[in-house]
């Protein structure tokens, strides 16, 4: 079985201002971004998916 890892730029793009928000994000909440196939190209989107993620247990796919 191949196992692919996604970076965090495949999550925010390259933009400085995503990037620098990942880096002060909960690690529960970038390990769930990570492992999931979502992706965001806003602040706000980031921000609020943080939020979720950081105490949410049951992972991304529950919010779909």
């Amino acid at each position: 079985m191949k196992q692919y890892f996604r970076l965090p730029q495949d999550v925010v793009g390259h933009d400085p201002v995503l990037l620098s928000y990942w880096d002060q994000m909960p690690a529960r909440a970038q390990l769930r971004l990570l492992e999931s196939t979502i992706s965001v190209s806003t602040l706000g989107e980031l921000k609020k998916l943080a939020e979720e993620l950081s105490t949410d247990t049951a992972g991304p796919s529950a919010h779909n």
